[in-house]
């Protein structure tokens, strides 16, 4: 049987075999394939989107396990409460972003054109243009690896961070001990956006910092500026393929700043 080669689910189109590769559409599959891996200690790794991967081409001797899992159910909506939204860990980033806009759910439309499977995003709190996920996630289920259990994680049990999580720091040598299953978001309902706190939003957007726009307009601007920075996949270009921006801005003490 010919191997799986791991450049063809990565956005970098780098890497070599899989040892054992597995795609798992659906929540028992996931933690049937990592459960069943950790059985036979080997080592595991975990492909969403393949957006934040290079892989030598020496490929990866343990099981692969891609995330698969597809759809979304909404809990509950109300002109109150809003929309609560429970996201499948393989769903695609971008796909729900849009719906989003297009369903009046807001909050999440600054973090359009961002590459990805939705289950990826609370690991390292995912972030763009002034929005972070983790102002919208109410809860994470996953399946805890050390436990042979189902946890759900709550928004403040989930320790975010900029660009960080409890899901990112229990993860050693690139192996998550939380694999995540749903991510559940809470989204007000409306046709605006949340504030515009980023000044070059703002400015394109022609409104203040701090002040809301139609959603659709903030998502349309958003893919034009990742999209003038090469930074929104287009199949017939491969130049926009890359691992995306995995720099992080420098923290220092207030009274340095």
């Amino acid at each position: 049987m010919t191997p799986t080669m791991l450049s063809d689910l990565t956005t970098a189109a780098v890497g070599g075999p899989a040892g054992n590769y597995i795609e798992a559409r659906t929540e028992a599959e996931i933690i049937e394939a990592v459960r069943s891996a950790d059985a036979a200690g080997e080592p595991v790794l975990i492909i969403g989107g393949g957006s934040n991967l290079l892989i030598s081409d020496d490929g990866f001797p343990g099981t692969v396990v891609k995330i698969a899992s597809e759809g979304f159910t909404v809990s509950a909506e109300d002109s109150c409460g809003g929309v609560s939204v429970v996201v499948q860990a393989g769903h695609n980033w971008d796909a729900l972003v849009e719906h989003a806009v297009l369903h009046a759910w807001s909050g999440i439309e600054a973090l359009a054109g961002i590459p990805g499977a939705t289950g990826a995003t609370p690991v390292q709190n995912v972030g763009a243009y002034g929005s972070e996920v983790s102002q919208t996630i109410a809860a994470v289920r996953t399946w805890d690896r050390e436990r042979n259990a189902v946890k759900t994680f709550t928004n403040s049990e989930l320790k975010f961070g900029y660009r960080d999580s409890i899901l990112k720091q229990t993860t050693v040598n690139g192996s998550p001990r939380y694999i995540v299953l749903t991510v559940e978001f809470q989204l007000p309902l409306g046709r605006m956006s949340a504030p515009v706190r980023y000044a070059e939003l703002a400015r394109v957007l022609g409104v203040e910092q701090g002040q809301r726009a139609y959603s659709n307009d903030v998502r349309r601007e958003v893919l034009r500026l990742r999209a003038s920075k090469g930074m929104v996949l287009d199949p017939a270009d491969r130049d926009t393929y890359s691992t995306g921006s995995f720099f992080t801005n420098p923290m220092v003490p207030e009274e340095v700043a």
